[in-house]
């Protein structure tokens, strides 16, 4: 005959037990053979520790551990277990016994890290009794653990005898300051809240506490901070305060303070010990920089105007999306066109031709008219006397055009009048296109800049930015083949060596475009740089910034909340202009912003040589044709 336990009943009998599992999707019972566990109500997966039977399972194991051996990922059959029940079963809540209790909280987080499927509603329930403990296992062990310093919704169940009808209901304290951050295991702190006895059926004795709702008020609770200076995102700052205290501020870090306001929790700040920028993830779980720090568990909240990565993602959480960004290009600026052909360029090409005809049709008829004139004055025909009147009707022309007079007399009022009407034919086109070249002089002509998505691909102009963070948001085999382009034309560099390219070298300088179209990014560019760029009129690409927290981070539900509340009430608007008003450039920020349309009201311009080289080089072009044809002369007439 089987021995009654009551362990068969707690879960199934006690209120608190049923609130845990009311909205979890799948409980997993890591299986005891001594404990009898009853959940009628709610879907269960059953694990037996002792034998997993991987091989009899419909499930795949070995293609899964593949995979994990194949990104250079340590498992075992317990990672392997766990992964894959919160993969495919979508446990949410679990319930663990006796000597598999610390078993599970050592190697649940690697599971939850490494299953691509994600929950922010766990619970945990671990039952023991004194009966069972090793004589070389004290309670201490059960409970040191990471997860239950980090977790909230835990519940520890535990009676003398395996047989006992009373139980003792405890749950740790999680809330408070003095949160434990070290790495070698440590006993956490659990505070008795009933006390049950299975014989009555009804609790006991029961405290006052409200630990259902430790999240309302985490008491002073720490929370670690990932910052490093990048405005306006985040700023960080060891002068505004004591030497123990650091100061910081953006318009991330103001959601993660008002956050803590409301949900009474303190901030710590991590500088990454200048081991920060964003950083990057690696395939096997691994990272550095910001983003390694999240992922080890160091930081708690990882901002700076990240984007969701991938690589990232599979193996963290995100937030809500915290603002818009525009990744976008200081570019060269446009310079002045300077060219041979700058005196041509009043006329189009149709309207030369038309004006060339014009003057060959004047020659003919002034050559014409002036021959016509000496017949009637019955001088004598020959041939001479008409190449007299081409030369007469071509240098008229000419003469015309340039507003010169002639000195020849002429008898003819025929070629009076002709050469009256050509008079103010001439006078009309000189004075039009004296009024087009006049314009070209005063308001120059510049030359096609890449300050565009297409023409950055067309130009392709080298950008650059201090880090290949910005071109991991997307897969290049997955874009268009203009960012694809744009993507092979870009460099990382240092902040000293941005600084000196922006001087001298004809690339785009990457910044940032933030939600209410603030730059950030742009303090790498020193002023004197600035003249010689120009904003583009487009983003290359956008994305939204998030958040990155750890797997299993407790406040992610209640912090999306908030961050949506953020958004709806204004405070992002308000905050963004405050932040960038108190502690960046103002003037910078408005010149920048300028820079992206050409100003057409610059008032009176001084007027230099690039103004009139196009005419000089025309007159220099003449005077070396006039030296030639003079050389010529001189040799023919020697």
């Amino acid at each position: 005959v089987k021995q009654l336990t009551y362990g068969a009943l707690i879960t199934a009998a006690i209120y608190p037990a049923q609130q845990f599992f009311a909205e979890s999707h799948t409980t997993c019972i890591l299986w005891h053979s001594l404990f009898d566990v009853q959940l009628e109500a709610f879907p269960v997966l059953s694990i037996a520790p002792d034998n997993f039977y991987f091989d009899k399972d419909i499930y795949d194991y070995e293609a899964r551990r593949f995979e994990l051996d194949s990104n250079g990922i340590y498992s075992n059959d317990w990672i392997l277990k766990l992964t894959v029940a919160i993969e495919q079963s979508k446990c949410e809540s679990f319930i663990a016994f006796q000597e598999d209790i610390p078993k599970f909280a050592y190697y649940f987080y690697n599971a939850s890290t490494y299953s691509i499927w994600r929950s922010t509603r766990n619970r945990f329930i671990f039952l023991y009794t004194d009966e069972l403990l090793e004589q070389s296992t004290a309670v201490e062990d059960y409970i040191s653990g990471y997860i239950f310093h980090d977790q909230p919704n835990i519940l520890l169940v535990n009676a003398k005898h395996l047989n006992s009808s009373v139980f003792d209901i405890k749950t740790n304290r999680f809330v408070g300051s003095g949160r434990y951050f070290g790495t070698a295991p440590k006993p956490a702190v659990f505070d008795s809240i009933q006390q049950f006895d299975a014989k009555l059926g009804k609790l006991v004795w029961k405290s006052d506490m409200n630990w259902k709702h430790k999240l309302k008020n985490l008491q002073g609770r720490e929370v670690v901070v990932g910052v490093f200076d990048y405005k306006p995102f985040m700023l960080l700052s060891y002068s505004k305060l004591n030497a123990s205290k650091a100061f910081a501020d953006g318009t991330e870090v103001r959601v993660m303070l008002t956050f803590c306001e409301i949900y009474n929790c303190s901030i710590e700040v991590d500088n990454c010990q200048n081991q920060c920028e964003w950083g990057d993830v690696y395939a096997n779980a691994t990272g550095f920089g910001l983003m390694g720090m999240v992922l080890d568990r160091r930081n708690d909240y990882g901002i700076g105007g990240m984007y969701i990565w991938y690589g990232a993602y599979q193996y963290m959480e995100v937030t809500t999306f915290l603002g818009r960004s525009g990744v976008t290009c200081l570019v060269p600026a446009p310079q002045r066109i300077i060219s041979w052909a700058l005196p041509l360029r009043p006329f189009r090409v149709n309207l030369w031709l038309c004006v060339i005809s014009y003057l060959l049709l004047e020659c003919l008829a002034l050559a014409g008219a002036r021959r016509c004139e000496q017949s009637l004055s019955r001088s004598a025909i020959t041939g001479s006397n008409w190449r007299q009147s081409l030369r007469f009707g071509f240098v008229s022309s000419i003469k015309l055009v340039i507003n010169q007079s002639t000195n020849y007399v002429t008898s003819s009022y025929t070629l009076r009048t002709l050469l009256l009407a050509n008079f103010g034919v001439s006078l009309i086109l000189t004075s039009v296109y004296g009024g087009g070249l006049a314009a070209i002089l005063t308001l120059p002509t510049l030359e096609e800049v890449a300050d565009s998505r297409q023409r950055l691909y067309e130009h392709k102009l080298t950008w650059t930015g201090t880090s290949p963070a910005w071109i991991f948001t997307f897969n290049a085999a997955d874009v268009d083949p203009a960012l694809q382009g744009i993507i092979a034309h870009y460099q990382v560099n240092d902040a000293e060596a941005i600084a000196k390219k922006a001087l001298t070298e004809e690339i785009g300088f990457v910044v940032e475009r933030m939600t209410f179209d603030h730059l950030a990014n742009a303090e790498l560019i020193p002023d004197e740089a600035l003249s010689r760029l120009k904003l583009m009129v487009d983003d290359i690409y956008f994305a939204y910034t998030v958040a990155y927290v750890p797997r299993l981070w407790p406040f992610l539900e209640a912090h999306n909340e908030f961050i949506l509340a953020w958004h709806s009430s204004g405070l992002d608007k308000y905050w963004e202009w405050k932040i960038t008003a108190d502690y960046m450039n103002a003037h910078r920020q408005n010149r920048i912003a300028a820079s992206q349309k050409p100003s057409l009201d610059r008032g009176p311009v001084q007027l230099g040589i690039h103004n009139f080289i196009g005419a000089i080089l025309i007159w220099s072009f003449g005077m070396l044709c006039s030296v030639i044809v003079y050389l010529v002369e001189i040799w023919n007439f020697k």
